[in-house]
């Protein structure tokens, strides 16, 4: 599973840290930006760390890079938020399944709160797509709140 937002600095890498922590048999979590960022949001790896997740590996990666038939193929690409769906090229090998989660991440909630608030945004999606991947759920089935409503 590849998991792409816009910056790679924060949504997806804690999306990808929560599908890892399902351990799904045959499953491998990664994540990359659109544009990615120099690093990685420093807020979210010590909140990753401090909610047991970890937060090896994580670090912000380019698109591109996993869209190389030599590296591998995707079963499936999850793009959070519109601009990441908007600008993702549908290019990857392989024929993957491209889903779009409605994310919208809150630019004031920048430090600790805004990231833990985020990580419990992602959670019941990645849950959903961990129990999918498990075929027991379709990750359909639970729609993001609004922003105001997590807070």
């Amino acid at each position: 599973v590849l998991f792409v937002c816009a910056d790679n600095a924060r949504h997806s890498l804690i999306a990808e840290a929560l599908l890892r922590s399902h351990r799904v048999p045959g499953v491998r979590a990664f994540s990359a930006g659109i544009d990615p960022a120099d690093r990685a949001d420093s807020f979210a790896l010590s909140a990753l760390t401090l909610a047991g997740l970890g937060n090896e590996g994580l670090w912000p990666k380019h698109w591109d890079g996993f869209a190389n038939p030599k590296i591998g193929m995707f079963d499936v690409v999850v793009m959070i938020g519109d601009d990441a769906a908007k600008a993702l090229p549908r290019t990857f090998p392989g024929a993957p399944e491209y889903i779009v989660w409605k994310f919208q991440g809150t630019e004031e909630a920048r430090f600790h709160r805004g990231v833990w608030r985020d990580i419990q945004v992602l959670k019941p999606h990645v849950e959903a797509l961990a129990e999918d991947l498990r075929g027991t759920l379709r990750y359909g089935e639970v729609p993001f709140p609004t922003a105001n409503a997590a807070e």
